[in-house]
């Protein structure tokens, strides 16, 4: 078995190996999967000139960076690879980064250990083929992080001034940046202790709010529509502990995996942290591991305790609370005390990694919705005169992101949307998805098809698809992967005629 040590003697040739693993992991069956609504959505925007973007992107609850990014990759083409590229790019970073952050904290190895751990996660593989700003915040905070640090040790005005930029641009990504850099000015005022350092990060702060000015008032307007209209529900403790078990095994396990994991998970995780309380007991790398457990537990405690009074809190909220766990196991594992003994008990969580990248890849039971089959075969069978309609926005944003001949409408009603002032809302009205009662939507058309997705609030969709089929002559369905498909002449009659069932 080969020995940490032999990575330590070359540790920038496994990092670069490793981060070239993590973006072959990142760009295999890129391309496999439709939009869902999400990814359709930054699709939709980007599509749009810069200036109407902008605006758009002022009534959404994410700033306009990321959209950016996306739509000079579209130049290139329209396809689910160009749109997820800058996601396997932005991924594919994070790896060397975290090596680069892990090395100069503790030693080469830690850094390792956590590019590893970062190669192979499963949430990060997820979201690094997805169309979304996730993997540009991670790469972003990351940066900033290790910037940060760089900066106390050179204290040259060169390294604090790409710090600033850096936390700018990850503001400008998502709002989800803010509690990193609540940790980075804890660091700073409870650990460094330190009046040049305190002066210098204060001045940088000040350098990213004189950035963040043209956008700081929409922050705040956002910030607000956001509390008012956020539909989460208020979060129990639970969700603290299988939040950070997700950190490391995501979403494609089965349910005795998911039990394996979150066991195996959380047992490396408070060995780790009773670990580092040894540590720091005795001065052993004092700052580096306080700086890994206050970025870690800010952005994971601070959006939870936020959420007991409106819940904002999702596993993507505090995605930035990942890199810190991955380091914080890695020096369990290669630094530690009882070294041997965590990466035997990190072992079981490996395995479960690896069980949910092949399910992520492989397992039909873990495939995300055709969309794209569906919306091309509609396409393909509409004529003039044919309008589509919708029972959810998870199915009319795909469409829409697909080429499309005829017109596309979604049905009110859906209880599990949010009030309409809600920016998400606001966002899907502005690219064409403003909800129109049937009986205006469907005048002058001859016939309509219907798309059923069951994405969301079922039981609302199955009462819609069922008044449809009493009040309209059905001609013909299908079904694509569970994807309810139907074709409807529009001359009421009151009655469902089976015809082409």
């Amino acid at each position: 078995m080969l020995r940490l040590d032999t990575f330590q003697n070359r540790s920038g040739l496994w990092a670069l190996a490793l981060t070239i693993l993590g973006l072959l992991l990142r760009l295999f069956q890129l391309g496999e999967w439709s939009f869902w609504h999400d990814e359709a959505l930054t699709v939709l925007l980007a599509q749009k000139p810069i200036p109407e973007l902008v605006a758009i992107t002022a009534a959404d609850v994410h700033p306009p960076l990321y959209y950016l990014v996306v739509k000079l990759f579209l130049l290139f083409g329209q396809s689910e690879t160009l749109a997820r590229l800058p996601s396997v790019i932005f991924g594919a970073g994070s790896i060397y980064l975290l090596y680069l952050l892990g090395r100069d904290l503790f030693e080469a190895t830690v850094g390792l250990v956590g590019a590893f751990i970062m190669t192979i996660s499963p949430l990060q593989l997820f979201y690094a083929q997805e169309a979304r700003m996730y993997t540009q915040l991670i790469f972003l905070t990351i940066l900033a992080g290790w910037l940060l640090f760089r900066a106390l040790r050179t204290e040259s005005w060169i390294d604090w001034l790409l710090f600033s930029v850096v936390i700018t641009l990850a503001a400008y990504t998502t709002y989800f940046a803010f509690p990193v850099v609540a940790a980075m000015a804890l660091y700073i005022i409870l650990v460094e202790k330190r009046w040049r350092s305190t002066v210098f990060f204060l001045i940088s702060i000040a350098v990213s709010v004189l950035l963040y000015i043209p956008w700081l008032g929409i922050f705040l307007t956002q910030s607000r529509a956001v509390i008012d209209t956020y539909w989460m529900a208020t979060p129990s403790p639970l969700l603290l502990f299988t939040t950070v078990t997700g950190f490391f095994t995501s979403y494609t396990l089965p349910t005795w995996g998911i039990a394996v994991s979150l066991v195996a998970t959380l047992l490396i995780v408070f060995v780790t942290l009773n670990e580092i309380r040894h540590a720091i007991r005795e001065g052993n790398r004092v700052k580096p591991l306080l700086w890994l457990l206050l970025w870690g537990l800010v952005p994971l405690l601070g959006t939870y305790l936020v959420s007991l009074i409106r819940p904002i809190f999702q596993l993507r909220t505090v995605i930035t609370a990942a890199p810190p766990f991955y380091l914080m196991v890695a020096w369990g594992v290669a630094s530690a005390r009882q070294r041997r003994l965590n990466m035997l008990l990190f072992l079981p969580t490996v395995a479960m990694m690896l069980i949910s990248i092949f399910n992520f890849y492989f397992n039909p039971a873990f495939a995300k919705p055709a969309w794209r089959q569906a919306a091309f075969y509609v396409q393909s069978q509409v004529r003039p005169g044919d309008i589509v309609l919708h029972t959810s926005p998870g199915s009319l944003m795909p469409f829409l992101a697909y080429p499309h001949s005829v017109r596309h409408v979604l049905l009110p009603g859906d209880p599990e949307l949010v009030q309409e002032n809600a920016p998400s809302q606001s966002i899907g009205v502005a690219v064409g998805g403003e909800p129109q009662p049937i009986e205006q939507a469907v005048q002058g058309y001859d016939r309509a098809w219907l798309v059923v997705g069951l994405d969301q609030a079922i039981d609302y969709q199955q009462q819609q698809l069922a008044e449809i089929e009493a009040r309209y002559r059905l001609l013909e369905e299908n079904r694509i992967n569970g994807i309810y498909i139907g074709t409807f002449a529009l001359d009421e009659t009151g009655v469902g005629v089976e015809a082409g069932r």
